[in-house]
């Protein structure tokens, strides 16, 4: 298959006229797929196959999907948008959502997660959208990042047509501004070694990339789409890094968790319920937790609604309702790990099994920061804080998990 694969791909590199060419067998359907050369995400080798995450992260997606088989060809993304509409090929990728695709065309759930940063000239640490709409952006032809500046109101572009170009036009000072990938970024500054020391940056927001599949093809195979997302959770790579200051900006968030554990009203019921709780058999535990998994499947709550109603958990709630979207739920729960007050209905009734437990009970860690996810249910970025709750002389007695919506978190330029 990767002999045929790299013989389409140089017959599609040179002709880009797909129309015509027939890829279905028998045994399998191969999609005609259209992409740009985007290192690291995509580049060519010295012997002109493609290699990076893009193609690594498609590799092990149609490995598990039996039957079906892709072929790339590269063009400006303008071209490759037009291929796709005029039916020349099945779909595209990496790309960013956007109105003008979603007609004709449906995206998967993620491949690939960048982090967008503002790069400037200037000091935009204070700065808002509004403040840099009249500026002139330096964007690369036809890119998610140009489509994206387009629909947040900026007309000025200087446009060039690849990364390097990007890269250089921007330390040559052609523009003073600059959206990107902070991977991209890095990763062709470091090549070009450019210099860094009079470059400014500015959190922007995490941004799913996907495979775009037109509907014409989704008509034919409908159920393609959903195994494709179905397989793509496990081979999604994660490009979601942090800059020292924005991991201090997260940190910054258990100070104020920390006071909140320090009162009465979550040391009291926590004391109380550690006495109660102390001689629970196993086995009752595990039945409480499944009367509180079963009440989440159907809905008809009452070990629920009792612990929804306590006073605790009415605090939790109105301190996330209160952050701005910055928690997207708090919840504690005693030594032994059994929720006592939440602010949201949790999976799970009983956290002893969970990774939260263990770091902070368990091994007695003084505070648990999650690792950056994307959550397919909200389509956020989330991350969890862990604390111990703590009595007056300082004994362990329970935990305090918060989970973050870390673009919130981080108030990326709005």
């Amino acid at each position: 298959m990767r002999s045929a694969s790299l013989k389409v791909y140089v017959s599609l590199l040179i002709s880009l006229g797909l129309g015509s060419v027939s890829f279905a067998t028998r045994a399998e359907t191969i999609l005609r797929l259209g992409t740009d050369i985007m290192p690291p995400y995509l580049f060519e080798s010295p012997d002109q196959s493609l290699r990076g995450d893009a193609k690594h992260t498609l590799d092990c997606v149609f490995e598990q999907l039996p039957g079906y088989h892709f072929q790339t060809a590269i063009a400006p993304w303008p071209r490759v948008v037009r291929l796709a509409h005029r039916g020349d090929i099945d779909g595209w990728f990496l790309y960013v959502q956007n109105a003008s695709s979603d007609d004709f065309a449906v995206l998967s759930d993620p491949l690939l997660l960048e982090s967008w940063y503002w790069y400037s000239l200037d000091d935009v640490s204070d700065a808002t959208l509004e403040d840099l709409r009249d500026e002139t952006v330096l964007v690369m032809n036809g890119t998610y990042q140009a489509i994206w500046l387009q629909s947040q109101g900026f007309s000025d572009f200087f446009s060039v047509g690849s990364t390097d170009s990007l890269i250089r036009a921007f330390l040559a000072g052609r523009a003073r501004h600059l959206l990107v990938s902070e991977t991209v970024f890095n990763e062709a500054v470091a090549r070009l070694n450019g210099e860094l020391s009079a470059i400014n940056q500015r959190f922007v927001g995490f941004i799913p990339l996907g495979l775009y599949i037109t509907k014409a093809f989704s008509r034919e195979h409908p159920g393609f789409i959903g195994d494709f997302n179905t397989a793509a959770t496990g081979c999604r790579i994660e490009q979601v890094g942090l800059t020292a200051e924005n991991e201090q900006s997260l940190a910054n968030l258990v100070e104020p968790l920390s006071r909140w554990l320090a009162s009465d009203w979550v040391r009291e019921p926590v004391l109380l319920a550690n006495a109660r709780n102390q001689h629970l058999p196993p086995d009752e535990i595990s039945r409480i937790d499944r009367q509180w998994v079963d009440e989440v499947r159907t809905g008809d709550f009452d070990l629920i609604a009792e612990v929804l109603s306590r006073d605790l958990s009415t605090r939790l709630a109105l301190i996330r309702r209160q952050s701005q979207g910055v928690f997207s739920e708090l919840f504690i729960t005693d030594i032994h790990g059994i929720t006592l007050g939440t602010s949201n209905i949790t999976s799970d009734w009983f956290q002893g099994d969970e990774g939260p437990f263990d770091a902070i009970v368990t091994r007695r860690e003084p505070v648990q920061i999650d690792a950056i996810a994307y959550d397919e249910s909200t389509r956020q970025f989330l991350s969890q804080i862990a604390l111990p709750i703590r009595d007056t002389n300082g004994d362990l007695i329970g935990m305090l998990v918060a989970g973050v919506n870390v673009e919130n978190a981080l108030r990326g330029l709005q």
